[in-house]
């Protein structure tokens, strides 16, 4: 990342976390001050204290002239290169001591993707490891729909493979090749009982290639990936939480949910693997219009439409929790929740993320986890990431 660009973000990072704290009261023209010569700053204008007759007030104040990033950038996109820096930041200082990558891969898998997501993978890696609490195994699988009995002999493929199956059809009459899969995400007991390992990995068409999959595909190794680290924190624990939990008589996905929204399951996902996939800041905004460009012409998605105002974007928000009460939860989860999650990061910064990540178990529902992470209600944190998000739908 430019050197320029990442003080920038330091300093604006700064700003943000503390609040302005002038000697006196809020500076306006004419308005009373107590020391000659000092300055302060309201809104966008500089006031300074000068003497006018026997009284000391402030001046008309002149107009701050906006900085470079400020004038290129919109206050929306700006939230969005904080949060882009500080995932970005953590994989930088990484490293890979805490993984111990295996890769499955396909004689048929193209070379140009594998290389590209061996790429992604070991720049995960680097951030994902800082999670793990020692050395862990995790396995990367790359396979296309000439794979398709292989993976069917597989234990850990074949509870998915109803989903797979009308892709591959597609993709072999020349359909929908523009699209990759997510084939497996998740920390499990597998390949042996007491043996927990990670799984991640992907479905492409044999015959893709850099240039024939869609934009949006370039981050679905790293998301796939995310779960991963998601899975670890709750994963092994997850049958003694249940059982010990006072909600235990509920319905198993309602449970879940009750625990690990859907926004927060995929959308975060796709906040971490949004900008770990682009290769800079200019990559990532594009990345972003081009995603929520095609939530908003996804008619099929009713909910997009109604997101007309701050109000509407958390009442959309609470609806999509539970994708069991409400059909269209899932799909809309991936634009929102990363949206989400990205001013969480940009406004609380990535350790607080992390602490969502590790304190999934605390308490008896997700209320519990954001209030002893971020010490807020999960409304005070719809309603101030609503803003962002609604700009993001209003980008023309």
């Amino acid at each position: 990342m430019n050197k320029r660009l990442i003080a920038f973000l330091s300093i604006l990072s700064l700003s943000l976390s503390l609040p302005f704290i002038p000697a006196n009261a809020a500076a306006k023209a004419g308005g009373a001050c107590s020391k000659l010569n000092t300055t302060s700053i309201t809104g966008s204008k500089k006031f300074t204290c000068i003497k006018s007759g026997k009284k000391l007030v402030w001046n008309k104040g002149t107009q701050i002239a906006k900085t470079s990033l400020e004038s290129k950038y919109s206050a929306y996109e700006l939230t969005k290169l904080k949060a882009y820096n500080n995932i970005r930041e953590g994989a930088d200082k990484g490293n890979l001591e805490n993984i111990s990558l295996v890769y499955h891969v396909s004689k048929y898998f193209p070379k140009d993707l594998l290389k590209l997501y061996k790429t992604q993978v070991e720049y995960s890696s680097k951030l994902y490891g800082s999670f793990f609490k020692k050395k862990e195994v995790m396995n990367i699988y790359l396979y296309t729909e000439k794979d398709e009995d292989f993976l069917y002999s597989k234990k850990l493929f074949t509870q998915g493979m109803s989903d797979f199956v009308p892709w591959f059809e597609a993709w072999r009459n020349g359909k929908d090749q523009q699209h990759n899969l997510g084939l497996v995400a998740q920390y499990a007991e597998y390949p042996s009982q007491g043996n927990w390992e990670g799984h991640a990995g992907i479905l492409v068409f044999s015959g893709a290639n850099l240039y024939s999959l869609r934009n949006y595909s370039i981050q679905v190794m790293p998301h796939e990936y995310w779960h991963v680290v998601q899975d670890y924190y709750f994963r092994p624990k997850w049958e003694d939480f249940w059982r010990d939990s006072p909600n235990q008589s509920m319905d198993g996905q309602d449970f879940y949910s009750l625990s690990f929204p859907t926004t927060f399951r995929e959308g975060s996902a796709n906040t971490i693997s949004f900008a770990l996939a682009s290769k800079n800041p200019r990559e990532y905004l594009n990345l972003y219009s081009g995603f929520i460009l095609e939530k908003k012409t996804q008619s099929e998605v009713k909910l997009f439409g109604t997101l007309t105002s701050t109000k509407a974007v958390e009442s959309a928000l609470k609806k999509i929790e539970n994708r069991r009460l409400f059909a269209e939860a899932h799909e809309s989860s991936y634009s929102l929740g990363a949206l989400l999650y990205e001013w969480v990061i940009a406004e609380f910064g990535f350790d607080a993320y992390r602490r969502l990540i590790e304190n999934q178990l605390i308490g008896n529902s997700f209320e519990d986890n954001v209030k002893a992470s971020l010490d807020i209600s999960v409304d005070q944190m719809y309603k101030g990431a609503a803003p962002h998000i609604l700009a993001a739908f209003n980008q023309k």
